[in-house]
């Protein structure tokens, strides 16, 4: 072999190996996961952003699941969340939903069991039935100051804002976020606090409470509107509603406030001493929009009312993500945090 031809073979030698090099880097990028998440410029997330793994996008599962909320969660980690509900139970005694509660007429064996306050009161049903069954890795208890009693648990903050930005970018008219706050009591400590977490302005908060707190608002907190009435059952065949009553039904406060067309109410927060017991079929109506996070302290348990309270907004895709007694005034009170999926969520393995 004379030179030339010792040259020749040498570049095809390394055409060849670059060749191998190249393909297996585009393998390599295809199958591995990118070394950081899409960003926008000025390094803010894409909420829209996909993950290309494996050929598909491995955050669609999560951000269809949960109407856009969890937009960076991948597939694989999405699906341990989907195990840990499909593993739970929402009771001590499944055969038996209402042992320990107060309501409950099957009182076989209880009366032997020692003290009733131990065995048959609401405290002791709550620990029997109802724990967290999801998990959002950065919930925080906000407020304007987390301790005590009035903060009430948020799962992922930062999500709510960034999904905020995503919607005034897209629609300069739109809110941003929109938060229900039912009962105050002139206690603005729970708003305050979200607006130090998401930022000011950036959300449009709406009070309602049948006292005389308006003066008391906080003049620092932006985009505020104090509604003094309160929560009633909505009467289905209602026509449009008449303002200046003092109790109107959830779909007719949305119409009085302008927010038909609205897709998402991002926080309902509701203390309303019981009436979350005649009011929760109307959270979980087609009609008015949907309501993403519910923070609602729950009061005592009026028995089968109670289970059907649970069951319900289990199955229109509602999710328990905290769970916690009111440990100082009255431990028959429980705060519990729900966070809304698509229904199919629950349909794992």
């Amino acid at each position: 072999m004379d030179t030339h031809d010792r040259r020749l073979g040498h570049k095809k030698w390394i055409l060849y190996l670059f060749a191998l090099v190249g393909t297996q880097y585009c393998a390599y990028l295809v199958l591995m996961p990118p070394c950081s998440t899409p960003t926008a410029p000025g390094g803010t997330l894409l909420s829209n952003a996909p993950f290309i793994s494996g050929g598909r996008d491995q955050y669609a599962l999560a951000r269809t699941q949960s109407f856009g909320f969890f937009y960076d969660i991948t597939e694989e980690h999405w699906n341990l969340l989907r195990q840990i509900y499909k593993d739970h139970s929402n009771h001590l005694n499944p055969d038996r939903p209402l042992m320990y509660n107060p309501h409950n007429e099957d009182r076989k064996g209880i009366e032997t069991w020692g003290d009733p306050e131990t065995f048959s009161s609401y405290k002791a049903w709550y620990q029997s039935n109802y724990e967290p069954n999801f998990s959002c890795q950065f919930e925080k208890r906000v407020g304007k100051n987390m301790n005590g009693d009035g903060p009430k648990w948020i799962c992922d903050p930062h999500r709510i804002k960034k999904l905020a930005a995503d919607r005034k970018a897209k629609d300069p008219t739109s809110p941003g976020c929109v938060v229900y706050s039912i009962g105050s009591s002139g206690s603005f400590i729970f708003e305050i606090g979200m607006q130090n977490e998401i930022g000011a302005g950036v959300c449009e908060y709406h009070i309602f409470d049948f006292g005389d707190y308006e003066k008391q608002v906080p003049k620092e907190l932006q985009r505020v509107h104090y509604h003094k009435w309160g929560l009633q059952k909505q009467d289905p065949n209602a026509s449009d509603p008449i303002a200046g009553k003092r109790l109107y039904g959830l779909r007719d406060t949305i119409k009085l406030l302008g927010h038909e067309r609205l897709d998402m109410i991002d926080v309902f927060k509701i203390d309303c001493e019981n009436c979350e017991w005649e009011t929760f079929g109307d959270w979980l109506a087609d009609d008015i929009p949907l309501l993403h996070q519910v923070q609602v302290e729950v009061h005592g348990a009026p028995g089968k009312t109670a289970v059907d309270f649970f069951d319900s907004l289990e199955r229109a895709g509602y999710l328990r993500f905290h769970k916690e007694p009111n440990i100082q005034y009255n431990p028959g009170c429980i705060e519990f945090a729900f966070v809304k999926v698509d229904p199919i969520f629950m349909n794992f393995g």
